[in-house]
């Protein structure tokens, strides 16, 4: 409200904006890759943000993310990676939900070109929240039938958020925005992996880092004012 309110009486010359966004999400580096049965790969999700930058001069602004992104885990890489180490003797049902990674960033816009288009660049840092899914291992090897559950589990740590994104001015302020964006942070999860077979319970804790770098590519409405 307090943007709204000092746009309303800013220069014309200054761009700032709000905008909506939505997109794909791609993971990169270890958050694609399987580390660990315990926390997964990451496959390709969903993201959608809320953003909105103040200019103090025609080129150059403060601004601010917030927003999510979700990834679903793959189950097949955690399977082919089951038999690789146990064998082929055995079958296997694996049931997961998704990662989910929520954020709130702040800093530098650096902004080019006319009233039509407008290319934002930008670096921002902050805190991005990270949830670890709970993941379900059913093993069947000649009738035993051994479940290892492990649990969900939060991080949050410092992050940073990075790219550039492409104002396309359609009628009066309104406007495309296409986005280009990467994230990173380094997360520290508690893990509990729940382990029953014939009527006991075995329960292991242990420590996961987790690079969690990502790539957002989507598209959205914006007002510049």
């Amino acid at each position: 409200m307090c943007l709204f309110a000092i746009s309303a009486f800013a220069q014309t010359d200054k761009p700032h904006f709000v905008s909506l966004n939505i997109g794909t999400n791609i993971p990169i580096g270890q958050y694609q890759k399987l580390d660990s049965i315990a926390s997964g790969t990451a496959s390709s999700g969903l993201y959608y943000s809320f953003e909105t930058g103040l200019y103090l001069s025609k080129f150059f602004g403060i601004g601010a993310n917030l927003g999510a992104f979700a990834n679903p885990v793959d189950d097949g890489d955690i399977e082919d990676q089951l038999r690789n180490d146990l064998g082929a003797g055995s079958e296997y049902e694996i049931n997961s939900k998704d990662w989910l990674n929520a954020y709130a960033l702040v800093g530098p816009y650096f902004t080019f070109g006319t009233d039509a288009i407008r290319l934002d660049l930008k670096f921002l840092a902050g805190i991005i929240n990270s949830q670890k899914p709970l993941i379900n291992v059913t093993t069947m090897n000649s009738g035993q039938v051994v479940v290892s559950r492990n649990e969900e589990a939060t991080a949050t740590s410092f992050g940073f958020n990075y790219g550039l994104h492409l104002r396309i001015k359609l009628v009066g302020k309104l406007g495309l925005r296409l986005n280009a964006e990467g994230f990173s942070t380094q997360q520290e999860f508690e893990s509990k992996v729940v382990e029953e077979s014939n009527g006991s319970e075995q329960i292991q804790e242990s420590t996961i880092e987790k690079e969690i770098q990502a790539l957002n590519l989507g598209a959205g409405l914006v007002l510049t004012f």
